[in-house]
C-alpha cells in the first residue's frame, strides 16, 4: 500500500473519532511544565571537557546545545518520577472543564512512553482517549526531526482524524510556533496557542 492510500485509509477510519465529540475542536496539552512539574532532569555530558550538568525542562527550553554534548533523558522514562509529580492545578482545571463539556482533549509530549502518561492521568482521575495521546519521543515513533517538528506531525494525525479547531498549551515557544504554522498548510485549520510561562510554574521542591 502506497503512502497516499495508507493515509486515506487512516483518515477514513479515524475521522469518526472527531464526530463522536461535541464539534471538531480539541484542546491539546503538553505534559512537562504544562500539566505537571516533576523532579526529572535532562543530564548533559561534554566529552571534550568532562563537564556534566543537569537541566530542568524550563532550562532546556533556553539551552544552547553544543555539537559534542551528549543528552540523557532517562529520568523522563521513569514512571515513578512522573507519578510523584505535582499537577499544575490551574492548567489541569482547564483540561477537566473541557472534558466536562464533552469536547475532545489530547496530549502531545516529547516523552517516549505513552503508558506512563496514561497512568499519570488516570491517577488524577483523567480518562483521555488513548488514541489522542502522542509520545513523540518513542524510538518506535514514525515522527522525524526535532521535537517541534515531531509535535507538528502528531497534530497532522489529529487533523486526519477530523479535528480542525485547536487550542494548544505548551511551555516551549518553538513547539507553539510549529503548531501555529499548520494554519498556513491547511486552510480550514485554526490553532490558538497558549504559552505556559515559567513564572507561572512552581519549582518542584516548592511543591513538597
Amino acid at each position: 500500500m502506497n503512502l497516499k492510500l495508507k493515509h486515506m485509509k487512516f483518515k477514513k477510519i479515524t475521522s469518526i473519532l472527531a464526530e463522536s465529540y461535541n464539534g471538531n475542536s480539541m484542546s491539546v496539552f503538553d505534559i512537562d511544565d504544562t500539566l505537571v512539574v516533576t523532579s526529572a532532569k535532562i543530564k548533559v555530558y561534554d566529552p571534550l571537557s568532562g563537564d556534566e550538568f543537569s537541566l530542568t525542562p524550563a532550562q532546556y527550553n533556553d539551552y544552547e546545545r553544543k555539537p559534542q554534548h551528549k543528552l540523557d533523558f532517562t529520568e523522563f522514562d521513569d514512571g515513578d518520577i512522573l507519578l510523584k509529580g505535582r499537577p499544575i492545578e490551574w492548567v489541569v482545571k482547564i483540561l477537566v472543564n473541557t472534558m466536562k463539556k464533552q469536547k475532545a482533549v489530547g496530549i502531545i509530549t516529547a516523552r517516549g512512553d505513552k503508558q506512563i502518561i496514561l497512568d499519570f492521568l488516570n491517577k488524577h482521575g483523567i480518562n483521555i482517549n488513548p488514541a489522542f495521546v502522542f509520545a513523540i519521543g518513542d524510538p518506535k515513533s514514525k515522527y522525524t526531526g526535532d521535537n517541534a517538528q515531531k509535535k507538528q506531525q502528531a497534530f497532522e494525525d489529529l487533523i486526519a482524524m477530523g479535528f480542525k479547531d485547536f487550542k494548544f498549551f505548551d511551555d516551549n515557544l518553538e513547539n507553539l510556533k510549529y503548531a501555529k504554522d499548520l494554519e498556513k498548510k491547511y486552510s480550514d485549520v485554526k490553532v490558538i496557542t497558549k504559552h505556559i510561562q515559567s513564572k507561572w510554574i512552581p519549582k518542584f521542591e516548592d511543591e513538597q
